[in-house]
């Protein structure tokens, strides 16, 4: 890591913590007796720059802000707490241009662009090996990372314009404080967005990295992302005639051509602990062993507060942190097929969960029911919180009568959900407080599938929360982006050969499985519900609905908490001008405030 002596004399703020996963690529050194500019001149300074520019990927994916933004206030993601509004979830009137989250992930996202620009501006002033031989860098590994550095840039352009829709583009290095600024329209982002992946696609880069490279940019992860930006830029008004043509086209090619694969075996192959580095992943975010910034904290959204209101229950390293930003709605449970479908045990606790050899995280700790780890009534080890599921074969819903039979023993049951989405108020995972002393908070199955079995507990109250890699980019997406292009193209024999690809190897590891392929006519609203499935927590929802236009549609449909808790969604009627202004973030104001031309930006849409 560089000193912090170096880091003052420079203007760069690059965030250099160590990112080092299964690869070596990202390790660091610790060299202080260069000035910034020498070093970053030298082939071990610039890989150090580079360094912190995957690095950024962390503080832009790795955080609650993100997993709130993107999961919350969707068809899917809904809020733990039952008893007070949530302004992502619900869109109140209390969401507004000073929104936390929404300032924070605008601010992490123009601190990584800083970070990539820094390292493809100062390319030019690194020395090459035949300048200086000791020092210098092979061209041929200087192109390719400034091409890994405009793979990154593309991104985080595309996160800024697929969120707010007019941002400033910022393309250089900045040397000091800026007082104004300019919105630079989404057309001119996705211009430079498609220019910095056509020099990502003409550089040298392998087109599938070799695992010695795992978690380096590739071409296939460029063309997946160029895909996507097709895909999405192909909704707009200002799109081009031939952007869903172009995106079914780069996604078949990374299908076809990239030597990425689909785990066609089991479904659960592509999230065991044990196989995380496998032919599925197109692009991940990399973390190592270790406590602090590094690891990775995406597990822990998913669990609810399940030391708080049970004698039995105490914080543990069996079920690590739980932060309960975000619970599945009613319709992401009953979307799943529990006897057919494999994702729905991949996906939450239960019996392929519970047992170490099938188990995503290698443990026996996603069995559909949580442990006394206190022993106050129960003993150590036994049932206290029990979750019935679907494949279970002695699973039934339990009766009043059952339940409090289960509840005088201090065991405590939560029926599946079960009848209508659209009815979740007796619905025992919707029920605040229900058969717990925590009135806030509510009780429901996990989602197990990012579960990592190095997190820990201790009792000084330190989380080392899990060190398993972020899927950013995989094949499986990669199929949905070819379905949803060739149905907005009408091409309904590609669509539906592309979703059914995925509906098989989703039947996979279930003998017998009756789980029917797609027919007729393939809909958006049929690729949104296979990217539920196959990509629930994985791919940013809020983004999946705002592209396709879908957003108040599904959201008043599917996500009761948004018109049943008071002041939900300002209208609780579908109509263009609800939809038009929650697909966008609004500008953050106080980002406008440190400006001296902030007043004369406009802001989003009904903002």
């Amino acid at each position: 890591m560089i000193t912090k002596n170096m880091l003052t004399k420079t203007c760069l703020a690059v965030s250099l913590f160590a990112v080092a996963g299964c690869s070596s690529f990202l390790d660091e050194e610790n060299i202080a007796s260069q000035s910034a500019e020498q070093f970053y001149s030298t082939a071990d300074g610039y890989e150090t720059l580079i360094t912190g520019a995957y690095s950024t990927l962390k503080s832009v994916y790795n955080t609650t802000n993100y997993f709130q933004l993107t999961q919350l206030g969707t068809d899917l993601g809904t809020q733990n707490d039952g008893t007070a509004t949530n302004v992502l979830n619900q869109y109140t009137v209390d969401y507004a241009i000073d929104n936390d989250a929404v300032y924070n992930q605008w601010k992490a996202l123009y601190e990584a662009l800083k970070n990539v620009n820094a390292a493809i501006n100062r390319a030019g002033s690194v020395k090459t090996v035949d300048e200086d031989i000791f020092e210098g860098i092979e061209p041929d590994i200087l192109a390719q990372r400034v091409a890994e550095a405009k793979f990154l840039r593309a991104l985080y352009l595309f996160e800024i314009v697929k969120n707010w829709g007019q941002a400033p583009l910022i393309l250089e290095e900045p040397t000091s404080p800026s007082t104004t600024a300019e919105l630079n329209s989404g057309a001119d982002f996705y211009t430079q967005i498609l220019a910095d992946l056509q020099d990502v696609l003409d550089s040298s880069l392998p087109e599938k990295q070799p695992t010695s490279e795992y978690g380096r940019v590739s071409k296939a992860a460029a063309k997946h992302l160029r895909a996507l930006v097709y895909l999405t830029r192909g909704y707009q008004d200002y799109a081009d005639p031939n952007d869903f043509q172009n995106a079914y086209n780069d996604a078949v090619d990374v299908i076809s051509n990239s030597g990425h694969q689909l785990l066609w075996s089991d479904y659960a192959d592509v999230h065991r602990q044990s196989n995380e580095v496998n032919d599925e992943i197109i692009f991940p975010i990399s973390f190592s062993t270790g406590t602090g910034w590094n690891t990775n904290i995406q597990t822990e959204f998913y669990l609810f507060v399940y030391r708080e209101g049970w004698a039995d229950i105490s914080f543990s390293s069996i079920y690590g942190n739980d932060y309960a930003s975000v619970m599945p709605t009613k319709y992401a449970y009953t979307l799943f097929d529990w006897k057919n479908d494999r994702r729905a045990e991949v996906t939450f606790m239960s019996p392929l969960n519970g047992d170490p050899a099938t188990s995503t995280d290698g443990t026996n700790r996603g069995k559909p029911w949580f442990e006394s780890t206190v022993g106050a009534t129960v003993p150590v080890g036994e049932p206290v919180l029990i979750f019935p599921v679907p494949s279970q074969e002695d699973y039934k819903v339990y009766t009043d009568a059952e339940k409090e039979a289960e509840n005088a023993a201090g065991r405590y049951v939560y029926n599946y959900p079960q009848g209508s989405y659209a009815d979740a108020e007796n619905d025992d995972y919707y029920k605040t407080g229900y058969q717990s002393l925590n009135g806030r908070s509510r009780a429901w199955l996990p989602v197990w599938k990012f579960k990592d079995a190095n997190t820990r507990y201790n009792s000084s109250g330190t989380v080392e929360n899990g060190t398993r890699d972020i899927y950013l980019f995989r094949l499986a997406e990669t199929y949905l982006i070819a379905a949803e292009a060739a149905v907005n193209l009408g091409d309904n024999g590609q669509a539906l050969h592309y979703m059914n690809e995925i509906r098989k190897r989703a039947r996979a590891g279930i003998a017998g499985s009756t789980l029917p392929d797609y027919t007729g006519t393939v809909t958006i609203d049929d690729v949104l519900d296979e990217r539920a499935l196959e990509l629930f927590g994985e791919a940013p929802r809020w983004n999946d609905l705002t592209r396709t236009g879908k957003l108040a549609e599904r959201v008043l449909e599917y996500n009761w908490d948004v018109t049943h808790i008071t002041g939900g969604l300002i209208q609780t009627q579908l109509s263009e001008s609800t939809n038009a202004k929650y697909s966008l973030r609004p500008i953050p104001v106080d980002w406008l405030n440190t400006l001296s031309n902030g007043q004369e930006l406009s802001n989003n849409p009904g903002w």
